[in-house]
């Protein structure tokens, strides 16, 4: 029998979800209320789409100062952490919750693996070292070091043997309700232009996770029977070009493709990841075997997931611009960049 039908069946656990209202979070609690379980609770800042789920009770506080001990004086059968970004107020979460938790999953990442990105491994798997993180970088509340907190968030947590723990690692997270536009903005271009850049043929690929499948993964971890305590969590490895084909087929379309050299890259200065959105010179693939072996699941494929999100991006974001704060190339700049490159296509 599976995790998801026992905890249909088990309505009185208490599940505590720190965070829950962007993204991960609602995608789980979403994926939760369709079971016929309803103990759930969150605790955030009830900054982020505070209206969503008035059925769930809520703990307003935020988890970085003293409001955590809200959580405390009473029992969790399951804390979810998707918000746990600074080990630095790690002692005072766990100080709040040690012997009031039945099991904590934590969700971390397949980006914090300490390897090098100009030799990148064949696969990366559960057992390669996490990137080391300084004294000052556990202190920063900058993006920049985003790879090294989490690092450090697990050691500590790895230290903790009193705390039945899960720690799950998603690979790129895709899917409805996405605030970053990464993977929309390559959809966008293919719903409306004719023609534009894409990075070193569409060919590098990167190893993505769909939102729905991490929901269901999360759901298998309140009451799995693990034989590990970390896991890959990922769907599937796939190309910017994959996406931009499978796109074009659903929408119907025939984009002119023009083709961006990872030197032209450079020379233009055109930032990595952000500027070319979820484009990098190099392939990473994660290994998510353990995960297949050990819980029953079977993950979406890019065909699967690019044609649930064609119809999110049609029917509920409707094509809408990108959000102000992008970071990826303006149209105008784009256009700069084309004229530069007239002729040079896939």
């Amino acid at each position: 029998m599976s995790s998801l039908l026992l905890i249909q069946k088990n309505k009185t656990m208490k599940i505590l979800i720190i965070g829950g209202t962007q993204f991960v979070g609602r995608n789980l609690v979403e994926a939760l209320l369709q079971t016929d379980y309803q103990d759930l609770t969150l605790f955030n800042r009830g900054k982020t789409n505070p209206d969503i789920f008035p059925q769930v009770k809520r703990i307003t506080g935020d988890r970085y100062t003293d409001d955590i001990k809200k959580i405390g004086g009473q029992d969790w059968d399951v804390v979810i952490d998707i918000s746990g970004y600074y080990p630095t107020t790690m002692e005072l979460l766990l100080e709040t919750i040690k012997g009031r938790v039945g099991r904590y999953i934590y969700v971390s990442t397949t980006s914090h693996y300490d390897v090098d990105y100009e030799n990148l491994p064949e696969i990366i798997r559960e057992d390669f070292p996490l990137v080391p993180c300084t004294e000052e970088q556990m202190h920063d509340r900058s993006g920049q070091t985003y790879n090294e907190r989490k690092a450090e968030f697990e050691r500590i947590l790895q230290r903790q043997e009193w705390l039945n723990k899960i720690i799950l690692r998603p690979s790129l997270i895709i899917g409805n309700h996405d605030h970053t536009d990464r993977l929309y903005y390559w959809f966008r271009k293919v719903h409306n232009q004719d023609t534009f850049l894409l990075p070193n043929k569409g060919k590098n690929v990167i190893t993505y996770t769909d939102v729905n499948d991490f929901a269901k993964i999360i759901i298998q971890s309140i009451e799995h029977n693990n034989a590990f305590d970390t896991y890959n969590a990922n769907s599937f490895i796939a190309s910017l070009g994959e996406f931009v084909q499978l796109a074009a087929q659903k929408l119907g379309k025939s984009p002119t493709l023009i083709n961006v050299t990872p030197e032209f890259v450079e020379e233009h200065k055109i930032p990595l990841w952000s500027g070319l959105p979820l484009w990098v010179p190099a392939d990473r693939r994660v290994d998510n075997s353990r995960l297949l072996e050990d819980y029953q699941f079977t993950p979406s494929t890019v065909e699967e997931t690019t044609t649930k999100l064609i119809d999110y991006y049609a029917n509920g974001l409707k094509w809408r611009d990108l959000k102000a704060a992008s970071p990826a190339l303006k149209d105008d700049r784009e256009q700069e960049l084309m004229a530069l490159l007239d002729g040079v296509q896939i």
